[in-house]
């Protein structure tokens, strides 16, 4: 039997009948012996998710296998070779710290796998040997005969082997509100999982009628199973961190092309070698932002603790740097748009009716002893109870349950020696018994279209006073005649300011497409509601999927906003297809989220949902405010623009340092400036006030543009124009202080005035980066405390290497204050009024397009 299963665990079962099922697992009504069930266990392992790890050699050198990384560690290494020790110290610690910032990152992801482990035990009622025992659901194993109850959680895909009016609850496995029903008939051909009218699956729930089952898959044999084989997501890096990692890729091939040429020119000029090596040291580190990634570390962690004041838990940080620039987000309807909870939204009646409908529509339900599982009777009961209506005393007689070929449910009561059946069900079939006149029945019938062409889902009740008690509504008499009361219509609620955040998403350039697993036209009028279509022809039916190749439906779906009828893995595939052309997020709540949650540029979990999709997201709306996403992103598009600001700020600065060492070398002067000074500038000085820049308040507009494509680079050309002027204003001026001094005083006093000259030109540079067309006068009016701490903390410590005890680690010699202070104010108003015209230039462009 087990060997037998191995070979066939794939092919579905709601295609099979019951005794070849049975027969397939070696197994019958009386279940499986235990020493059989044993066996299985054995073989087929706990009903649990079983998810393999990544080695752990693999995330141990997974920092270090890092371009950036790398070149540190040469440099650490040519410092070493060349008794440059502090040198050394100093860029280990920086590995150090960088390295130690990546494992904290990654421990994170792994969440998600213990939490898919750790999916929820019940305990369930099993035959084994003819007998019903309880067992733990990890226990269960395929072939095993599982009992259900109205409230109970289905714990392993089962085929259904008997059940009356059975109707379950999918929404957390399909995305649909409304319960569905299901019998034991085979089906035939191939169908979709809402389609599995024969199929119970993990994870959904029974509102109605008893169940028995034979379990035909377990653990990663589920539908929840296969979900969670999905969640591997192998590209974790944000689009930012990519676009990141490709101008530091390019830098570094640009620095070790650089570096060879001057190696060689260096060795023609008649340099030493180990010199040479020292001045190519020197280089390399000027150029590469040693402090980056620490700045951007910091960055993202303040920002995190802003976005949480918000009700936005980032759980990860590129969550946070991705949000920035995000083009569309796919949010599941499903308790994100709508509160997951069925309402009653509109009620009609006939004119001649008298009989009151709240009052029907109450004793028409199924109470449950007061504990209804069934969406759409709590809403009913809610409905009536607001009404205040004459409640019949006690329980009622005869509970009706629903009957699939009536297409009916309701409730007998025995009230003033007389039996009142009050029934709800398929207005089709309720209006085919009821006692309305061809006319009147014409009306109901185009209330009833205009109601569903809403996206309502429509209950008809009505009434009858019958002669004796019934136990099933086949016992009624084939004439009987029911008095029609009314129809009831039900949806789903929306959330809250959900329209606005939407509009207001919308505003900013990003797109919102609607996923749902609802009916084409019920998805088409909640887009219309929420204002996500105009027309039908921006709603898709996801049913298409199938048959289309991606190429076509990337083409199809570049207009579509609203899907409908979309299960797992057509998210997982829809996703895949808009993270080609978008940086996508994706808002969902439920199990049938969680593929689509883990594989999304940011995943956005809903707070009040399961934990699972909580921990496949990125990001947690405690509030399940959908216009908390749009807080999320203002902060997201604050943070890439000053990460923005502190690439200019440190990429402009180290290159003008570069070209400082090479145009000396070109002209054959001295080197102007020692590797230990450009260092305390790179890691200490500019670190001092790239972070300060990283956490500058947000402009005002920021929110009424588009976001950055997702091909464009991080820098555009205009901020690579301004980073080139202003590394060559750094060079020529610093060439032209160390010409001017070196000639007075020699070499060493030289080196000092230019090493101070490079710290101020650096300040200046500071206030330059904290906006990219707004002149710095202007910004100078917003406040940004950290800013000017940070400004306090860099001049304090260069007045201490100045005139300090450091003046000795780095070579400092004594110089004359009049000197500094000229050569301070040059170096401090040149890299500003370059920057101000290019700015002006700027803000003119822009008015102009």
């Amino acid at each position: 039997m087990v060997g037998d299963f191995v070979t066939i665990e794939l092919m579905v079962y709601y295609n099979k009948s019951i005794d070849t099922v049975f027969k397939d697992f070696n197994t019958s009504e009386k279940g499986l012996s235990d020493i059989e069930a044993e066996e299985c266990l054995r073989v087929y392992g706990p009903n649990a998710i079983k998810v393999v790890g990544e080695p752990l050699w693999r995330k141990i050198i997974e920092p270090f296998a890092n371009v950036f990384i790398l070149v540190l560690f040469a440099a650490a290494i040519i410092s070493i070779f060349n008794n440059e020790m502090l040198d050394a110290i100093i860029i280990s610690c920086d590995i150090a710290v960088s390295v130690i910032i990546y494992y904290i990152q990654q421990f994170s992801t792994e969440r998600v796998m213990r939490s898919l482990k750790k999916h929820t035990i019940q305990n369930v009622e099993v035959k084994r040997d003819g007998k019903i025992t309880s067992l733990e659901s990890s226990q269960l194993v395929p072939g095993d005969i599982i009992i259900l109850n109205e409230g109970d959680k289905v714990p392993a895909d089962a085929r259904l082997i008997s059940g009356s009016s059975v109707r379950i609850n999918e929404a957390m496995l399909t995305g649909e509100s409304s319960p569905v029903e299901k019998n034991v008939n085979t089906l035939d051909g191939e169908k979709e999982v809402y389609e599995q009218s024969n199929m119970l699956f993990q994870g959904s729930f029974v509102v109605a009628g008893a169940v028995m089952a034979v379990v035909v898959g377990t653990g990663n044999q589920t539908e929840f199973g296969q979900l969670a084989a999905l969640t591997k997501n192998e590209d974790t890096k944000s689009p930012v961190q990519r676009k990141i990692d490709k101008l530091i890729n390019n830098i570094v091939i640009a620095v070790g092309s650089l570096a060879i040429v001057t190696f060689v020119l260096a060795i023609v000029r008649g340099i030493e070698i180990a010199e040479a090596l020292r001045f190519v040291m020197a280089l390399a580190v000027s150029i590469v932002p040693e402090g980056l990634p620490v700045a951007i570390t910091v960055v993202l962690v303040l920002g995190m603790r802003r976005m949480a004041a918000k009700k936005a838990l980032a759980r990860t940080m590129r969550a946070i740097e991705t949000l920035g620039v995000v083009t569309t987000i796919a949010t599941d309807k499903t308790g994100t748009l709508t509160k997951n909870k069925l309402t009653v939204q509109e009620t009609w009646q006939p004119k001649h009716v008298k009989t009151h409908l709240a009052t029907i529509a109450y004793h028409a339900v199924n109470h449950n002893s007061g504990k209804s599982h069934d969406p759409i009777d709590i809403a009913m009961i809610e409905f009536s109870e607001a009404k205040k209506i004459v409640k019949m005393k006690g329980e009622p007689l005869v509970s009706l349950p629903f009957d699939q070929t009536f297409s009916m449910s309701g409730n007998l009561w025995h009230h003033d020696n007389q039996y009142h059946l009050n029934i709800k069900g398929s207005p089709e079939h309720v209006l085919a018994k009821s006692d309305l006149t061809w006319s009147q029945r014409e009306e109901a019938e185009m209330v009833l279209t205009k109601l569903t062409s809403q996206g309502y889902r429509v209950i008809a009740l009505a009434t009858a006073t019958i002669d004796g008690p019934v136990r099933a509504f086949t016992d009624l008499h084939k004439k009987i005649v029911f008095e029609f009361v009314g129809f009831i219509a039900v949806a789903d609620i929306l959330r809250p300011k959900a329209k606005q955040a939407i509009s207001a998403a919308l505003s900013a350039g990003v797109t919102v497409r609607m996923i749902t697993g609802d009916h084409f036209e019920t998805a088409y009028h909640i887009g219309r509601n929420l204002g996500l279509v105009e027309n039908r022809d921006q709603v898709f039916d996801s049913r298409k999927m199938h048959t289309m190749s991606d190429k076509e439906l990337s083409k199809t779906i570049d207009n579509i906003r609203v899907f409908s009828r979309v299960v797992p893995e057509d998210k997982y595939r829809i996703l895949a297809l808009l993270k080609k052309k978008n940086v996508t997020a994706m808002t969902g709540d439920g199990v049938n989220d969680v593929p689509a949650l883990a594989n999304a540029h940011v995943g956005i979990a809903m707070g009040s949902g399961l934990q699972i999709a909580k921990d496949a997201g990125d990001i947690i709306l405690l509030d399940d405010n959908f216009k908390s996403i749009i807080d999320a992103i203002r902060e997201g598009r604050i943070i890439f623009a000053n990460i923005r600001h502190m690439l200019f700020y440190l990429l402009s600065a180290n290159a003008g340092e570069a070209l400082t060492m090479v145009g000396a070398l070109v002209i054959g002067m001295s080197i102007p400036i020692l590797p230990v000074q450009i260092l305390w500038i790179n890691i200490v000085t500019d670190t001092a006030l790239a972070l300060p820049i990283g956490l500058e308040p947000g402009e005002k507009e920021i929110m009424n543009h588009k976001p950055i494509q997702p091909n464009a680079p991080i820098l555009n050309r205009f901020m690579i124009v301004r980073i080139i002027i202003i590394a060559l204003s750094m060079a020529i001026l610093s060439l032209v202080i160390y010409a001017i001094f070196n000639s007075k005083y020699g070499h060493k006093y030289a080196q000092t005035i230019v090493f101070s000259a490079l710290v101020v030109m650096q300040w200046a540079n500071a206030f330059n980066a904290r906006s990219d067309y707004e002149s710095v006068f202007s910004r100078l009016g917003v406040w940004n405390g950290k800013f000017y701490a940070g400004l306090a903390i860099a001049v304090t410590l260069q007045m201490l290497v100045l005139f300090g005890p450091m003046q000795g680690l780095l070579r400092i010699t004594t110089v004359a204050i009049g000197d500094l202070a000229t050569t301070g104010i040059i170096a401090f108003a040149i890299p500003i009024a370059l920057v101000e015209i290019h700015k002006f230039i700027g803000r003119k462009l822009r008015r102009d397009t």
